[in-house]
């Protein structure tokens, strides 16, 4: 059963109260004068009888998204009640940065020497090694931007990929 939304009922039948005022309108304009004045009222009535039916239709739909993501987070909370709720990423096996997200890391360190950016087995997330510095710095790229994660904000994340670059590199 899904529940209806009145807000979007009642924007769509004012937008079709208007569409067919205006067209009656237009009708008796253009009887009475001329066919030049009731076309810019049938065509005004016209679009703002679409914007109110099209704005009913978006807040339907974000109802609809609302009632989706309500249920699927509450599906997720009552599966997983036990486990601490973590953003962790899922563990990829292969994955490539774009040459794209290379040049935005390059401009991240733009000051220091990069002497190697390497993909970890998380995606989105890069391994940079920058030349004079022994340890290893974490950049995630799944934003618009390439952004620095400290062991302060994901400690395990940070803490998994820095094993695995150990694991990968012979020391």
């Amino acid at each position: 059963m899904e529940k209806q939304n009145s807000v979007a009922k009642v924007l769509r039948v004012i937008g079709i109260i208007i569409m067919i005022g205006g067209f009656f309108l237009a009708l008796t304009t253009g009887s009475s004068q001329n066919l030049g004045m009731a076309l810019p009222v049938l065509f005004s009535s016209f679009v703002t009888g679409m914007l109110f039916i099209g704005f009913s239709e978006v807040i339907a739909l974000l109802q609809k998204i609302h009632f989706q993501l309500y249920q699927d987070g509450s599906k997720a909370t009552a599966s997983s009640s036990n486990e601490p709720e973590v953003d962790q990423p899922q563990e990829q096996k292969e994955w490539q940065p774009s040459p794209q997200d290379l040049e935005d890391i390059q401009e991240l360190y733009q000051d220091q020497k990069v002497t190697k950016i390497e993909a970890s087995p998380y995606e989105d997330y890069c391994v940079v090694q920058i030349e004079g510095k022994d340890h290893i710095e974490v950049v995630e790229l799944g934003g618009f931007k390439p952004k620095k994660v400290t062991a302060a904000s994901k400690p395990d994340l940070v803490n998994n990929i820095q094993k695995w670059f150990k694991n990968l590199t012979p020391s």
